[in-house]
Formats: C-alpha cells, sequence, structure tokens
C-alpha cells in the first residue's frame, strides 16, 4: 500500500512536470513562429511556417479561416494554454494580423507518449521494489521464525513422547484395581480410584487420537451395537455413581470405519452425556439403520454456545472436567467419514444426532 501511494504521488507530480514543461516549450516555438511570421511580412517576404517536430502549426485569420496548415478540430480560440481530452495547445495572439495571421496555434501531436512512458517506469520500479521485498521479507521471516519453529517441533515431541509415556503407569493402575478388587478392600474406595484411572484413561485415548493419529489406519465392516456397549461397560461405574438410567434402543448396524475412530466417537458422546448430565437423570441412546443418537437430561445449550461445542477446547461447564477436546474428535470422525452432525437443546433435554445414512451402512 505504501509502495502503491508513493507511486501514486510521484506520477501526479511528474505528470505536472512534464505538463509544465510542455507548456513552456510551447510558448518558446511559437513566440518563435510568431517572431518569424511578423519579420517577413516587414521584409516583404512570403509566409513560410516550417514543421516543428512533435506539434502542428496552423495559422487562422480573423474570421477563424485556415491560412496555412491543417484545419484543427475542438479548437477554442481563446488565447492561452488549453487541454482537451486527446491533446493539448496553445492559442497565441501575437503575430497581431502580419500576413492576415490573427491566431497562431501549436497544438501536440502525441499529449501521452511522455506520460505512457512515466507509467511504464513508475510500474517497472513498484513492482521490482514489492518482488525485493517479498524476497526479503521471506528470508527475514525463515530466519527469525526458525528458532520459534525449532521450540514448536520440540514442544510437539515432548507432548507426543509424554502421552506415549502415560500408557505404562495408566495400565499399571487399571491392573492395581482388578487384584485389589479381589481382596478385602472398601468397594467405595477401589470405585473411586477405578473412575479416576478410566477418566486419565480416556484423556489418554484422546490425546493419543489427536496427536498420533494415523491416516492409514485400518478401514473394516464394525458392527456399531457392539462397539456401543463395549464402550457402554466402560461408563457404567460413571453413570451409577450420578444415578443416571440409561435407555437403549439399539440394533446392529455394520459401517466401514476404522476401530479407533468408533470407539473415541462413541467414548466422548458417552463421557459428554454423563458428564453434563444433572443427579438422577437419564440418557436415551438410539441406533438405527437412519441415526445414532444420544439424548441427556442436562442443562440447556444455548443456540450462541450451540455454534461453539465442536470447536477445540471450548467448554461449555467450567466447572466440569476436560480439555474441551471431546466434540472436537467427534466432528473430525464425523467429518471424515461423512457423518452429519446434529445438535439440539432445550430445557428437558440436549440431543446429538449423526445421520448414518449420509455414510455406508447396512442393517442385519
Amino acid at each position: 500500500m505504501l509502495i502503491f501511494f508513493m507511486a501514486i504521488s510521484f506520477y501526479d507530480y511528474e505528470s505536472k512536470s512534464i505538463e509544465a514543461l510542455n507548456k513552456e516549450k510551447m510558448h518558446s516555438l511559437s513566440s518563435k513562429i510568431s517572431s518569424k511570421i511578423i519579420t517577413s511580412y516587414m521584409n516583404n517576404e512570403p509566409l513560410i511556417v516550417n514543421e516543428v517536430k512533435g506539434f502542428e502549426v496552423t495559422l487562422y485569420d480573423e474570421n477563424k479561416n485556415v491560412i496555412k496548415g491543417k484545419k484543427l478540430k475542438g479548437i477554442l480560440f481563446k488565447e492561452g494554454f488549453h487541454k482537451s481530452g486527446e491533446f493539448e495547445y496553445l492559442v497565441d495572439l501575437s503575430p497581431q494580423m502580419h500576413h492576415g495571421v490573427r491566431y497562431l496555434i501549436l497544438k501536440s501531436i502525441k499529449k501521452d507518449d511522455e506520460r505512457l512512458n512515466l507509467i511504464k517506469n513508475i510500474l517497472l520500479i513498484s513492482f521490482s521494489s514489492i518482488f525485493i521485498i517479498v524476497v526479503v521479507g521471506y528470508f527475514l521471516s525463515k530466519m527469525f521464525l526458525k528458532p520459534i519453529q525449532n521450540e514448536r517441533v520440540k514442544l510437539d515431541k515432548f507432548i507426543k513422547d509424554s502421552t506415549h509415556e502415560l500408557n505404562t503407569p495408566i495400565t499399571a493402575i487399571l491392573m492395581s484395581v482388578e487384584r485389589l478388587k479381589k481382596q478385602n478392600i472398601d468397594e467405595k474406595i477401589l470405585q473411586r480410584v477405578e473412575i479416576s484411572s478410566k477418566r486419565v484413561q480416556k484423556i489418554y485415548a484422546d490425546l493419543t487420537y489427536l496427536l498420533l493419529e494415523d491416516n492409514s489406519k485400518e478401514i473394516k465392516s464394525i458392527n456399531l451395537k457392539e462397539a456401543l456397549l463395549g464402550e457402554l461397560a466402560l461408563y457404567e461405574d460413571l453413570a451409577l455413581k450420578k444415578s443416571i438410567t440409561i435407555i437403549k434402543e439399539l440394533e446392529d448396524i455394520y459401517i466401514s470405519m476404522d476401530e479407533s475412530s468408533v470407539q473415541r466417537l462413541f467414548s466422548n458422546l458417552l463421557s459428554n452425556a454423563i458428564k453434563y448430565n444433572k443427579k438422577s437423570g437419564y440418557i436415551k441412546i438410539v441406533l438405527n439403520n437412519e441415526i445414532f443418537s444420544i439424548t441427556n437430561s442436562g442443562k440447556t445449550i444455548n443456540k450462541a454456545s450451540q455454534e461453539k461445542v465442536f470447536q477445540r477446547y471450548y467448554r461449555q461447564n467450567k466447572h466440569e472436567g476436560g480439555f474441551g477436546i471431546g466434540l472436537d474428535i467427534v466432528k473430525r470422525v464425523s467429518q471424515r467419514y461423512n457423518l452429519e452432525i446434529e445438535l439440539s437443546s432445550n430445557e428437558q433435554e440436549t440431543e446429538i444426532k449423526l445421520h448414518l445414512n449420509s455414510s455406508t451402512s447396512k442393517m442385519i
């Protein structure tokens, strides 16, 4: 923008300079021609008008009839310098009727040649300047951003390595809980440890899916009902802790997806339905050839929030746990497998619906 405004300003200045020079040149030429007309008349010599490079010279009598030269169109017979849309011209009355000449008119033949050259030069300089700035800016940005990029790569590697290392302690905790169940230990303590472990396991699984996602995962025919029941089993204790009733209307539906995506899809929808539900509430799950829907009796999600809940790191309720990545994963899986998402919420319940008929599915 700065170069653009500088170019416009420079063109305006130079254009005025060109006009001033042309005006001065035409006055000088006109003065010489007028002097020759008067001199030839005084010496009883015939009227001779020589050609002037870049200009047309026309002499008119007081009735505006042509004495010498080519008749010009669009001329104002008024003394002074004039401009039209096509040319510039000068009307000079200095011959003072010598040889009958009342009007000496000097007209430019190619008014725009100098301006066109000026425009070409300005454009050439402007584009050259922009090119140089872009090239210099590119290398400077690479130079300045390289340390930031290196730190980002290190941070990304650290997160991925840390996420990977979480798997070992999580597995150890869950195995220990299973062993402790066989001993005479307070069931409530074990239940709390197990629920907390499963929450950590879910966070680990979500982070792994986001950070270590492999698009080359095997796509196969998966029974959604079996996968859903498998995930439900992992959340029974969480639902029981809040006294949540789960209503199931499930059919055997097969769909072509990778197993990890199916697990993450159901896991996050079930987790949210329990997490944001009210105590002694309910969850209704419907699975058929057309849709998969999960409805919970939690708080209303207002219209403004409904547009944001699928954004990564957005959390509707700051008091509940989580990082705000669950529904982002649901959205990613849905987009990858062409599943249309529909969210509705009122004072009684909130429903998330996936339209399976937009993907490849079949009922057994």
